[in-house]
Parts: C-alpha cells; sequence; structure tokens
C-alpha cells in the first residue's frame, strides 16, 4: 500500500516531467569551471568585505551569498564557532588580496529571505571560488533549488576533498541519527537507518532511527524518483541539511529539497 500511494503522489509529476534520482544534466551542468561559458558573467564587481566563508559585501553595498556550497559558522551569540569557520574566511578574503575583483553568474532565484544575492563566483581570472574552498576542504556542497546549477560538479569536488581528508574532513565526522543532540543542530551530514516512511498531501517523510524525520515537501517531490526513495526503507542513508528541533514524529527535522541531499551510504562512502 505505501508503495503504491507513492506512486500516485508522484504521478502527476510523472506525466509531465520526468524524475531523477539526480539532477537533471541540462540543469547542473557537468563542470563548473570558467572555461565551459566563457564572457558569460552576469556581473563583475570589486569585493568591499568578506563576512564569512561564503559570504561577501561588493563595493555597491550589496551582499552576495554564494551558492552551492555551505562553509562553517563563525562565533554569534552563546554559540563558539564551528571547526574550520575562521580558516574558511581566511581563505576566502585572501583570494582577494591581490585583486578585489569578482564576476558572478546569478542563480535563477537571485535573492534569499535575507535580501542577499545568490550567485556563483568567479576571480579574475576565471577561477571558480566555490570549487577552490570545496578543494581545500573548507566548505561542503549543498543544492537548494532553483539554483542547482553546477551541482553535480559542486558534489565530486567535495567528495574528492572529503575522501582525501582535506581541512574540515580530516576532523569531522557524520553525525549518527541515533546520537543527535540538542547541540547538533544547524547544517550537518547525518547517516542513519531508514525505519519507516510514510506520505500524505504535503510530502514524504522518512523516518531516521526513530529520531529524525527528513522531509520532502509537496513542492520538491517532482525533482525526486518516488521508486528510488521508497527502496531506501531499512537501508542506511546519507542525508545533508539543517537539523531543527522537533515536537512531532522525531525530537529532530530536517528538510531536502533535492536528490543531491540524499544517499545510500554505500553510494556516499569513499571506496
Amino acid at each position: 500500500m505505501i508503495k503504491l500511494y507513492l506512486l500516485l503522489l508522484f504521478t502527476t509529476a510523472v506525466l509531465t516531467t520526468p524524475t531523477y534520482l539526480v539532477a537533471s544534466p541540462a540543469i547542473t551542468q557537468s563542470t563548473c569551471l570558467s572555461t565551459s561559458f566563457a564572457n558569460t558573467y552576469d556581473a563583475t564587481a570589486a569585493v568591499r568585505k568578506v563576512h564569512d566563508g561564503d559570504t561577501l559585501q561588493l563595493n555597491n553595498g550589496r551582499k552576495v551569498r554564494l551558492i552551492g556550497i555551505n562553509t562553517p559558522e563563525l562565533a554569534r551569540g552563546y554559540k563558539a564557532a564551528e571547526p574550520f569557520a575562521i580558516a574558511a574566511k581566511k581563505a576566502l578574503t585572501d583570494l582577494f588580496s591581490k585583486n578585489k575583483t569578482i564576476k558572478l553568474r546569478y542563480g535563477d532565484e537571485s535573492k534569499d529571505h535575507y535580501g542577499r544575492y545568490l550567485a556563483h563566483g568567479f576571480l579574475a581570472n576565471g577561477q571558480n571560488i566555490q570549487v577552490t574552498l570545496l578543494d581545500r576542504g573548507l566548505a561542503s556542497a549543498i543544492v537548494i533549488p532553483p539554483n542547482t546549477n553546477f551541482s553535480d560538479c559542486y558534489l565530486k569536488h567535495e567528495k574528492k576533498a572529503r575522501c582525501n581528508k582535506a581541512g574540515l574532513w580530516k576532523h569531522t565526522k557524520i553525525l549518527d541519527a541515533k546520537k543527535l543532540k540538542q547541540q547538533h543542530t544547524g547544517f550537518h551530514l547525518i547517516q542513519g537507518n531508514v525505519k519507516s516512511i510514510r506520505t500524505n498531501n504535503k510530502g514524504i517523510w522518512l523516518n531516521i532511527d526513530n529520531m529524525l524525520t527528513v522531509g520532502i515537501r509537496h513542492e520538491n517531490i517532482h525533482l525526486f524518483d518516488a521508486d528510488s526513495i521508497y527502496k531506501m526503507r531499512h537501508h542506511s542513508i546519507t542525508v545533508r541539511g539543517w537539523i531543527n528541533k522537533s515536537n512531532r514524529q522525531t525530537p529532530y527535522y530536517l528538510r531536502i529539497r533535492h536528490p543531491a541531499s540524499i544517499q545510500l551510504s554505500e553510494t556516499f562512502a569513499c571506496n
């Protein structure tokens, strides 16, 4: 019955658009190197200030959030800086030590709810900033639709750094869903076993070790392959995103918006 319900839930999307376990290559270009789209930048500007490892301010006052990556959080309020947060900020700052020029390619969604511009960043010589941080192990890849360009490429660079234990990957462990605690809220990669899957008119909800609910909301369902999600039941998976406390089915909740945020653990592993 669950499998039938999942297939019915996805019927509309299947009839109108092919579904993918990974995002469409037409959307997520396989290369994030500048040679593939020379002279197609949306803007060129100068950097005034670096706020942290993935956010900077331009001379015109605009704040830019780099698409496709997430760097460790700096200290804020009662929370201490996360490991490698200072190193990520310094690395981004150092990229502009000699030349403040930045070239931008804006996302399909060009602003976030904080008013920051969302863009892929490139140095004056065309070097991809996101790739640089990923290669050094100072950032994790994350895909948030509709800004999915280069996601496959960013994930490949992250995996190479992770498997080589570069930067934060030398010290950062993937969280065990069974051992989640209050201090684990925020962005993380988590592994655990899918105990059950339930569906309703709001989306699909995966119960991970009775501690974490992974949610795929209705507006993102068309990006996922129903059968592939269902087959994850009773298997170990690795998910990435922002963990929040919850008072519903499980103590914690994590929303995923794109298939790149969920993998079988055997696929995620370095081998």
